[in-house]
């Protein structure tokens, strides 16, 4: 039991110690940025234990945590309100969104990965049940499992389309003003066109896991 919580503690730790250091260097709306996603990360990683009760579910919840953390609070007209130059402002935009999609990408690509294992478990649990080898008991909580994953899921594509919504505003405003060439819009296009991608990833994972879970007879 000491080994648990020990565990625990230190993930906690290593986040908290991460978010801080991650702030050395910044402007005042990166460290509000990078402490809302530290903070999300942690409460992430309090569930995802909870949940879980193991490492790996403390650090799948740190991960969601992470994106939720870093969407609190955060609009493009508050972004922009923070930067007398609009070239800061843009700068500060496109590194947001590389980092969303490498933290969204990673949290897809897991999720992808377990719905391969849960699907192959969730197959072998029915088979089980009609041999009379388990208890209708298995089956309901491999439900749940499926079930929060899909809850997890679900979140991931919300923010995905919300980051994508930012991102194709703030890429329309700027072809408008700076013109399709200049090197801010062709930035954001690309951010637009890797966003487009992460979101379709995340929207199949909710429809594999919404099919898997409708298909459990229970």
């Amino acid at each position: 039991m000491f080994h648990r919580y020990a565990i625990k503690n230190l993930l906690i730790a290593t986040v908290i110690a991460a978010s801080l250091s991650g702030c050395a260097g910044m402007n005042d709306q990166q460290t509000t940025v990078a402490q809302g996603a530290g903070v999300g990360a942690l409460i992430g990683a309090g569930l995802g234990y909870a949940i879980g009760g193991n490492t790996t579910g403390t650090l799948i919840g740190a991960a969601a945590g992470g994106l939720i953390g870093a969407g609190i609070g955060s609009s493009v007209a508050d972004r922009k309100a923070q930067y007398a130059r609009q070239e800061d402002f843009l700068v500060a935009e496109i590194q947001r969104n590389q980092e969303f999609i490498r933290e969204a990408d990673a949290q897809n690509q897991q999720i992808y990965q377990d719905i391969a294992q849960l699907d192959r478990e969730s197959r072998r649990l029915a088979r089980e049940y009609r041999a009379g080898k388990i208890s209708r008991d298995a089956l309901v909580r491999q439900k749940a499992t499926v079930e929060k994953q899909l809850a997890t899921a679900k979140k991931v594509n919300s923010l995905a389309e919300q980051q994508l919504a930012d991102t194709n505003q703030v890429y329309s405003e700027t072809r408008q003003q700076r013109g399709p060439q200049d090197q801010y819009s062709r930035q954001l296009e690309s951010n637009v066109v890797k966003l487009k991608e992460t979101r379709q990833q995340s929207s199949q994972n909710v429809a594999s896991l919404q099919q898997m879970y409708d298909g459990m007879s229970i």
